[in-house]
């Protein structure tokens, strides 16, 4: 068959010397043959189906990008020999060496490979991560195929603001929901502790300002919040937090005053005056 190199997982040593036997006693070339470390279950059993180990189309199912584990791969049973870890594929291509494998058996760890898996969603393009993340959205029900391609710089803006926190390219339908749809449901723990009844005060006069910027811009919410909070001699937190539950409904996400302006100025207003009536009737 002509093969000139058999690479294959270092269990397969003792094979090779019969296999060179009968190599010669045919006649033939031997190939050159090269053992790798084997990748393994944090147990030290192999990676096995029948063991529940995921294939490849449940990992991409998963929101894996396919250069993510493609990288992390590259670092099971052989390294750069440098501190870096994370490569582009051409990268790879270019700097992989066999004089590079290691000699112990790999452990494939799900948490790193999701921490490569960051890394290189941050790496991609906002284009890019919309074009993968749209699909998942119309799938979900948060939005229609329609409406995307008339708002794409929209989505686009709102994969900006997230990329930076999600592990998984499915991350961004959980995390973006309110960016597409809001109930007006907040986190009842964070109710608690950030819509006590000074709130809806301190929205409103956060809101009066808002009305009177002609730029909705992050610059300009920022000096505003911290005026307001100067002037009030109030710490800023206590208009950050009760403001960011009020547009999205939960107590974290990307930084506020990015969020508010993908929002825009209008649903940021209406969505503050609500969480303000709501405030006020929980209170009395």
């Amino acid at each position: 068959m002509e093969i000139s190199h058999v690479i294959r997982g270092n269990d397969h040593i003792t094979n090779t010397f019969k296999q060179v036997i009968i190599y010669n006693a045919l006649g033939f070339d031997i190939p050159v043959f090269g053992h790798i470390p084997l990748i393994l279950r944090p147990d030290k059993r192999k990676i096995s189906k029948s063991l529940g180990d995921k294939d490849i189309n449940e990992y991409s199912a998963e929101g894996i990008i396919p250069d993510a584990l493609f990288n992390y791969l590259c670092t099971l049973g052989w390294s750069s020999k440098d501190d870096r870890e994370i490569y582009t594929v051409e990268e790879l291509v270019n700097i992989f060496t066999a004089k590079n494998f290691n000699s112990s058996n790999a452990i494939f760890d799900q948490e790193k490979m999701l921490a490569f898996n960051k890394e290189h969603i941050k790496m991609k393009s906002d284009h890019d991560l919309a074009a993968e993340v749209a699909p998942l959205l119309i799938e979900a029900g948060l939005t229609s195929k329609y409406w995307l391609e008339t708002r794409w710089e929209y989505l686009r803006d709102v994969v900006g603001v997230l990329k930076d926190r999600v592990k998984r390219v499915s991350d961004f339908v959980e995390m973006s929901s309110y960016f597409f749809e809001f109930d007006y449901k907040y986190e009842e723990k964070a109710v608690k502790k950030n819509f006590q009844p000074e709130a809806a005060d301190r929205l409103q006069e956060l809101v009066e300002r808002f009305e009177s910027l002609s730029d909705f811009s992050h610059d300009n919410i920022e000096s505003t919040l911290t005026n307001l909070s100067e002037e009030k001699d109030i710490k800023k937190a206590k208009y950050i937090h009760p403001t960011r539950l009020a547009v999205s409904g939960t107590a974290v996400g990307p930084g506020l005053y990015d969020l508010l302006v993908v929002l825009s100025k209008p649903v940021v207003i209406e969505r503050m005056k609500k969480a303000i009536d709501y405030i006020k009737s929980i209170s009395s």
